[in-house]
């Protein structure tokens, strides 16, 4: 297949519009993609592929340059008022969340407001585990428990939201046994980026879900993004349903309280603003962040390694630099990839542990074919 440019005009929903969406479809610009119209006619393929028999229920995005190559939707939001996925719908990030809060640590680290090489007892003084920094945290070499397991055995009901501030005082008071010792070796860690969450809310002195509305989402114009606290009285925007074991809605649950490791919330156009205001420097310069792109979490000859919020791998022969992050929680799994050669986004939602998730490497082979031949094509298809 040659691989040819091809000057395409970007329409972007195909669907009823809310504000937001209207907006999205007046931004219609031509842009010079370093992908041919053959391409994006395999990605409409490999859609329908996953949404055969509406199995599929969610959203695929594929922009470059500030501009959306392809972009689809298909299934239900929820399954009660039978409203449908658009581009503009919420849904949980899980994992994906994560590079949030490493923008957000670095951006006040670019601030000078704090030290990457911060023990965690500058923040908190009382905390028991000692060794351990910022930096540490930011690439999963705490050695921290996870706070999904040694959490289950406080006495509250289901109803009763934890906070990131409860974790905290947990570590201080129960002093659950560590997994390894500081920096000994990679161990993945939500308990870590959790606590990442409260630092930023102690440097900054604001809520960590109001640092990030006020810092990164209301500056790049992410309106159906918002961290999530499950709390029963604030009144957040309209989200998507998480459904498990075939319609079967995913419910809050006493953990969602917890936000750094977990919680954001947002859409598919929100994400590809996002990823592409990295390659601008917006929030953070690009030096900062580059920062989060170099492999710290593992042994530099890991073939899959992990910087701060962003796992770093290659496809192919070490040509192609990826740069992503896997989430899944309550029943919704996505997908967020960063391909800084071209400035190309990639991002994957579903809201529905039923059907597939459309993969990671049946992308990639549509993006870069000249590198599906090459040793050391697979693709990991979950995260940890």
């Amino acid at each position: 297949m040659y691989r040819a440019s091809c000057v395409v005009a970007v329409v972007i929903l195909l669907f009823s519009f809310s504000c937001t969406e209207k907006s999205i479809k007046e931004a219609v610009l031509k842009k010079e993609f370093t992908y041919s119209c053959e391409q994006k006619s395999q990605l409409e393929e490999l859609f329908n592929k996953y949404d055969e028999n509406r199995r599929f229920h969610g959203v695929l995005l594929v922009g470059q340059k500030d501009s959306v190559f392809f972009s689809q939707a298909a299934g239900i939001a929820n399954h009660y008022t039978n409203d449908s996925i658009t581009l503009s719908s919420s849904f949980q990030l899980a994992s994906v969340s994560k590079q949030f809060t490493a923008v957000a640590i670095l951006k006040l680290y670019q601030e000078g407001k704090l030290k990457l090489t911060d023990s965690v007892q500058r923040y908190f003084p009382d905390f028991p585990y000692y060794g351990i920094t910022i930096h540490m945290l930011l690439v999963h070499r705490s050695g921290l428990p996870n706070y999904h397991y040694f959490m289950n055995y406080i006495p509250t009901s289901y109803d009763t939201l934890l906070t990131n501030t409860d974790l905290v005082n947990e570590l201080i008071n129960r002093q659950p046994s560590i997994y390894c010792k500081p920096d000994r070796k990679y161990s993945y860690s939500n308990t870590g980026y959790a606590l990442l969450a409260s630092i930023v809310e102690k440097v900054s002195g604001k809520l960590f879900a109001d640092y990030l509305k006020e810092e990164i989402f209301q500056p790049l114009g992410m309106h159906n993004s918002f961290a999530y606290r499950a709390d029963r009285t604030t009144l957040y925007p309209p989200r998507v349903t998480g459904y498990i074991r075939y319609w079967r809605e995913a419910e809050d649950n006493y953990l969602d309280g917890v936000l750094g490791d977990k919680g954001v919330y947002s859409s598919a156009y929100d994400l590809f603003l996002w990823d592409q205001s990295l390659y601008k420097g917006t929030i953070v310069h690009t030096d900062t962040l580059a920062l989060a792109f170099q492999p710290m979490g593992r042994p530099l000859k890991a073939r899959i390694n992990y910087g701060y919020g962003w796992r770093i791998m290659y496809w192919g022969n070490d040509s192609v630099k990826v740069n992503f992050h896997y989430g899944w929680w309550h029943g919704f799994k996505s997908l967020l990839m960063q391909i800084p050669q071209d400035t190309t986004t990639v991002v994957v939602l579903k809201n529905c542990t039923k059907g597939q998730m459309i993969k990671a490497v049946a992308i990639l082979k549509i993006l870069y074919p000249q590198q599906d031949t090459i040793a050391g094509t697979d693709f990991p298809e979950s995260d940890e």
